[in-house]
């Protein structure tokens, strides 16, 4: 007996979307306790499914497998080999039964009353039904055992599920209005009809054995998450979980707003560095509730805007990518190179003493703008032992071998800033003792 599961039977769906092109989908269906052993065709799976991940439960699987042997003319006719078939006549409506003989190279038919072969006879070929072994689409296939349950649980993951989160942030005079969008791309070969939907923030492990060749203005301030999600922690990543439910079609791109900042307030600077052509336009945001945000946010795209007051419209001005940011860390973007900001580095003077060697720097930070600039300067050191000597502004230790400075340079102003160095370039070796 062949027992058939469909969309149909359908009680309850629900889809995690992770980075990396795969979704878990879980689902409850109703199931007709059976008294025999049953075969049982488990239609509407996506065709991109991974058959080691499924998990079964409400009934005992003794053998499962995943058909794809799908209906065409040639595979039909050939299960109907040495089968009564029916010719019929397109003039008349006429049908006349045969046994079907053989398919190899034309039709070859054997009248059943008078036993006459007749070769590619002209006619309709018509067969009585759709041979149990033949499905028009995918399915998991289950040899299952008697049961009486009622419900059956079924899970696994497919690939051609994506998701990205994606950014619009809209500058202001010295504000910001940011919405967040998850946008689902559902190439798995099939479509999910009302599913609970979760999303992953966070890089999970996948082995990959094989290369993968199947074919991204209100005057007060607030945050939120939009109604549509709940955000919460779960392992050592974040899920994004879709109040209600959605419709996730095959071959469809679909997207669904998730976070909606205004008013936040925003840092532009300039970045340079001895190894720059032009200084870096950068925005840096903090993800914290006193800054109307406070909400992880997932890794994606942003694409940045300006307002113009001036003709009363908006600009793009560029666009970067964020990692996952977490609550109360910054958000740092570099949107482009600065037009009207000049910097230029230079070695002013060079020596050595013994294995000392001192280098004096200047950077020239000139601001071409009609309003103040803030600048930040990165110098990098390449020896592993230094001392800087003397400075005209104030500095940061990065690390081992960068320092940093900030210079807040007026409209139409330049400023200067310089430093000595001093490096110790002697060679120093470490001998251990054998521990013979």
């Amino acid at each position: 007996m062949v027992y058939k599961s469909s969309l149909s039977n359908t009680q309850n769906l629900s889809i995690t979307i992770y980075y990396d092109n795969f979704a878990v989908v879980k689902e409850t269906r109703e199931f007709i306790p059976q008294e025999n052993e049953t075969i049982v065709h488990y239609l509407d799976v996506a065709k991109k499914i991974e058959t080691d991940s499924i998990i079964v439960s409400g009934v005992e699987v003794k053998e499962l497998n995943y058909e794809f042997d799908l209906v065409d003319k040639y595979k039909l006719l050939e299960k109907y080999i040495d089968r009564t078939v029916f010719l019929q006549d397109l003039k008349t409506n006429e049908k006349t039964e045969y046994r079907l003989l053989s398919v190899s190279g034309g039709i070859v038919l054997e009248n059943a009353a008078t036993k006459e072969i007749v070769l590619d006879a002209p006619g309709e070929i018509i067969l009585p039904k759709l041979p149990d072994e033949l499905i028009v689409k995918p399915a998991l296939v289950w040899k299952v055992a008697p049961s009486n349950t009622k419900t059956i649980n079924v899970s696994y993951i497919t690939k051609g599920i994506r998701w990205e989160s994606n950014y619009v942030l809209n500058l202001k005079n010295d504000t910001f209005d940011l919405a967040g969008w998850i946008e689902i791309e559902n190439n798995s070969g099939t479509a999910f009809h009302d599913a609970k939907l979760k999303v992953l923030a966070g890089d999970v492990n996948r082995v990959e054995e094989v290369a993968d060749y199947d074919i991204e203005p209100v005057l007060y301030s607030r945050t939120r998450m939009e109604e549509n999600f709940e955000e919460k922690s779960f392992a050592d990543y974040h899920i994004y979980t879709l109040r209600g439910t959605t419709t996730l079609k095959d071959n469809q791109e679909k997207q669904i707003k998730f976070i909606e900042v205004e008013n936040g307030v925003f840092k532009r600077y300039y970045e340079f560095d001895s190894y720059s052509d032009h200084p870096k336009v950068m925005l840096e945001i903090k993800n914290s509730v006193a800054n109307h945000m406070g909400i992880p946010l997932p890794k994606g795209k942003i694409k940045v805007y300006q307002e113009d007051t001036e003709e009363n419209t908006t600009e793009f001005i560029g666009e970067d990518r964020i990692s996952h940011t977490a609550k109360d860390e910054k958000v740092s973007l570099y949107i482009g190179n600065a037009f009207d900001i000049v910097c230029e580095s230079k070695i002013l003077k060079r020596y050595k003493m013994k294995n000392y060697e001192y280098e004096k720097h200047e950077y020239i930070l000139k601001n071409r703008k009609s309003e103040n600039a803030l600048i930040k300067i990165n110098h990098y050191i390449s020896e592993r032992f230094w001392k800087i000597e003397e400075s005209t502004d104030e500095f940061k230790e990065v690390d081992t071998n960068h320092i940093e400075f900030w210079a807040d340079v007026s409209a139409g102003e330049e400023k200067t800033i310089s430093f000595g160095i001093t490096s110790d370039r002697s060679i120093y070796m470490e001998i251990k003792k054998s521990e013979d």
